[in-house]
């Protein structure tokens, strides 16, 4: 399993990060892991609203943790401390997923398939890409006697933001499209806690195909304070329904059944 923030937190420890590497242990064994075990017991799968109040709490309560400790040993924002937490939540909410507890599939972020190139030698070269969070699945391919290549078809992939602007935008639409014509069943996402992207942008994107969705957790600015503007539990609940259903319906698109819609089959009526 993937833990973004944890890599980051014991990065700072070996590095001795401003020279703060045992405050840092104690926060990472007195803090995070205790919001961490918290994080993890919580059963997403039973989609209780009550369950994802409680995530979202849990959530809010550890960033202001962060932002306390950051302030006092004067960890920066280029150090993706903050950052890092929320591309996290991802693994928490999708860990126990079925298909994945089984190993059907697997969470990734680095090296997942974005196409392929003949270089001079006449060789396939796979062109790489790391994401925030993938759900994907390792493939072995022959090619012939003499070249063998493991890669990562994605699923689902998902950039993670702490607030979208317009630049940044564009940035995720073109990388997303950059996956998209890799693997065209692969489904795209923005998760963000802020919007500062305009709404002409937006309803734009609606008809591009570059992404699926885009989750915001938060309303008002990344000005604001936590507390007057705390996560939005409505919406971690449906950015996590709608992942679980992808993912547990990927097994399905092969499937051919008639009467009904064929290029269309999840909204065939019963």
């Amino acid at each position: 399993m993937i833990y973004i923030h944890e890599s980051n937190l014991l990065n700072k420890i070996r590095n001795n990060y401003n020279y703060k590497s045992e405050k840092i242990k104690s926060f990472y064994n007195e803090i995070y892991l205790e919001y961490r075990k918290k994080l993890q017991n919580l059963d997403y799968s039973s989609e209780d609203i009550e369950v994802f109040k409680k995530a979202a709490m849990l959530i809010d309560e550890y960033l202001i943790e962060i932002e306390n400790f950051s302030s006092i040993i004067n960890i920066t924002s280029q150090s993706k401390f903050r950052s890092t937490f929320i591309e996290e939540i991802s693994s928490y909410l999708f860990a126990k997923l079925p298909l994945i507890e089984n190993d059907t599939f697997g969470i990734f972020n680095k090296n997942i398939f974005a196409g392929m190139k003949i270089n001079n030698q006449m060789r396939i070269d796979i062109i790489p890409k790391d994401v925030d969070f993938c759900i994907g699945k390792k493939v072995f391919l022959k090619l012939d006697t003499a070249q063998e290549l493991n890669i990562i078809i994605p699923i689902v992939c998902i950039e993670v933001k702490t607030y979208l602007d317009a630049t940044m935008f564009g940035e995720v639409q073109y990388s997303s499209k950059q996956i998209k014509n890799a693997s065209p069943n692969v489904k795209t996402y923005v998760l963000m806690e802020y919007n500062d992207v305009s709404k002409e942008k937006i309803i734009s994107a609606r008809y591009d195909n570059n992404l699926n969705e885009m989750f915001v957790l938060r309303g008002g600015s990344r000005k604001d304070n936590i507390l007057e503007t705390p996560m939005d539990a409505k919406t971690l609940l449906k950015y996590y329904c709608e992942i679980r259903n992808v993912v547990d319906n990927t097994d399905l698109e092969d499937e051919i059944i008639v009467p009904g819609k064929l290029l269309n089959p999840e909204e065939t009526e019963n």
